[in-house]
């Protein structure tokens, strides 16, 4: 068979890097012998969706496959009404929105399985049927389908046990060269998993996909998919995006002994728990090649946080974040403003926080209720009238800092247009403290200090900047710009 499989658009924004998701399915379908192509329509988000959906036609498919987030359902609806209106062939959906709302996402006449969960074993299982015509359907856990106009909701699919049997994804159906996914060198950057699920629980995330149970591939599955890309796409840059990349310390060294032996001269980034760090395998894994660390930190009120059930606290956070700073390791925190109990007052003392911590970047999002997550389990049973309906493509919840952005229903106690308002304060008020930081380490506590005071003057910040462009300076010009650069070198 002939099998596109589509990323949909998101709003406006770019796809930052491909779908795993979509390479993992595409990998198995080549296996089963099958011609796949890969059509990310959220790589172009200004291209109109009619010409996406042309390249799909001339493709000529047996069948089409999307995955869907809930921010990108609406045009997954879209798309899918459009390509069973061109093709005529059977619509397959799969992803975090199917699985949270699956009755509602196959009741829509142009979508005819919907996979639920965890969905390379199923998508094998129903690759096979639908090649070999036969009707095993019914047996087939994972599998939600459309019989004599009636819903079919199969049996759950437990989660695979051996990440090992997995193919690597099949990157070569993307245009990769297309994503804007860099190291501060300017180095392209490749996305990989090492593992899956995440054993936490906390109130704005989801987990309907690789659950809560936790698996981990070998370090040497992890080293040979690390060697292919290397020698097919010649980078040495990488993006760990497991759920928590340190969850077992003890699996975390052992994958570093792995890299720092098999020199392999890698640089990567990763996602981290604050309280899943120590100093040792700080520097173990710098050592190994590891160059920032994505710490999700939330709140700077303890009872704000601890109502995320995230499970640590604001001394874990500034511990965590020194002794990576110590490790020399970049640090990146990630912060949600507008949670529940979340006030004016809170959300300034987050700001604070963030300001406070020897951070080299900082995120701040606004909280966002999706369903299947604890935060619209709590929306729900406050505001019973509460659905999921096309409005979700307004879901913003990265700031762009640029201009306010209204929150997609707000589950704190601040007023829509401050919260928005806070959020971007928040950005200006963690830069000037970053500054203010590398005013120090460029001239010294005393001096970093005067001069810092020196140039919030608004006549002193004009000449300032105009002694850069004259090149004075330059020592702090250079650490200022590229620090990070050389950090990853």
């Amino acid at each position: 068979m002939r099998i596109a499989l589509v990323g949909p658009k998101w709003n406006a924004l770019v796809n930052s890097y491909p779908s795993l998701g979509l390479g993992y399915i595409a990998a198995v379908a080549e296996q089963e012998g099958h011609e796949v192509a890969i059509f990310d329509f959220g790589l172009r988000p200004d291209r109109p969706l009619e010409e996406e959906v042309k390249d799909v036609c001339a493709f000529k498919p047996d069948l089409v496959s999307f995955t869907s987030m809930t921010t990108s359902h609406h045009s997954v609806e879209i798309s899918a009404a459009m390509l069973k209106e061109c093709l005529g062939v059977p619509i397959i959906i799969g992803g975090p929105h199917a699985t949270t709302l699956p009755e509602q996402t196959l009741e829509n006449p142009n979508v005819d399985y919907l996979i639920y969960g965890e969905g390379e074993e199923t998508w094998r299982e129903l690759l096979q049927a639908l090649s070999a015509g036969d009707d095993r359907l019914e047996r087939m856990q994972g599998l939600w389908f459309k019989r004599d106009g009636k819903i079919v909701a199969n049996p759950g699919r437990k989660p695979i046990k051996n990440l090992d049997a997995l193919p690597f994804p099949s990157r070569h159906l993307f245009e990769i060269e297309k994503y804007p996914l860099y190291a501060p060198t300017g180095e392209r950057m490749i996305t990989i998993l090492s593992s899956r699920g995440c054993p936490y629980n906390c109130s704005f995330c989801f987990k309907g996909i690789f659950g809560r149970t936790y698996r981990q591939r070998s370090p040497e599955n992890i080293i040979a998919e690390i060697r292919k890309v290397m020698d097919d796409y010649h980078v040495r840059h990488f993006y760990f995006i497991d759920d928590l990349f340190t969850i077992n310390v003890k699996r975390l060294g052992a994958i570093m002994d792995r890299f720092i032996e098999s020199n392999l001269g890698i640089r990567f980034r990763c996602l981290a728990r604050v309280d899943r760090v120590t100093p040792e395998i700080l520097e173990k894994m710098r050592q190994a090649g590891c160059r920032q660390i994505h710490y999700g930190i939330e709140s700077g009120n303890p009872e704000v946080l601890k109502r995320t059930a995230k499970h640590i606290t604001l001394e874990q956070v500034r511990q965590a974040v020194q002794w990576t700073a110590d490790a020399g390791i970049a640090t990146k925190g990630y912060f949600i403003l507008g949670l529940p109990g979340d006030t004016e007052e809170t959300v300034q003392e987050t700001i604070e926080f963030a300001a406070s911590l020897p951070l080299d970047e900082a995120m701040f999002s606004i909280a966002t209720p999706f369903p299947g997550t604890r935060l619209w389990d709590e929306l729900v049973q406050k505001r019973p009238d509460t659905v999921y309906n096309a409005d979700f493509t307004k879901a913003y919840y990265y700031n762009s800092y640029t201009a306010e952005i209204a929150p997609f229903m707000n589950v704190s106690e601040v007023d829509d247009r401050e919260l928005s308002a806070l959020a971007i304060e928040a950005r200006r008020c963690f830069l000037e403290s970053k500054t203010h930081r590398l005013y120090r380490q460029s001239f010294g506590e005393t001096w970093g200090d005067i001069l810092w005071k020196i140039s919030r003057n608004d006549s002193i910040r004009k000449l300032g900047r105009a002694l850069e462009r004259m090149g004075l300076f330059g020592h702090f010009h250079e650490l200022k710009q590229s620090g990070e650069a050389k950090q990853w070198a």
